[in-house]
């Protein structure tokens, strides 16, 4: 019955903790006033462009 006990209790912990980092409690407070930053203010120098090449072997 301790071990049946133990099994529960070890689940429902599992489950808290999942339903907490999907969020579903609300926002996490590592997410607390965060704002994503728009594409045209990353770093585009960061990237290159070069011709393309081609992985085939021809035969």
């Amino acid at each position: 019955m301790l071990m049946r006990a133990l099994f529960l209790l070890i689940l429902l912990a599992n489950l808290a903790l999942l339903v907490f980092g999907q969020g579903l409690f609300g926002p996490l407070p590592s997410e607390a006033g965060r704002e994503p930053r728009a594409l045209n203010e990353r770093n585009q120098q960061a990237i290159t462009l070069g011709a393309p090449q081609s992985d085939i072997v021809r035969r």
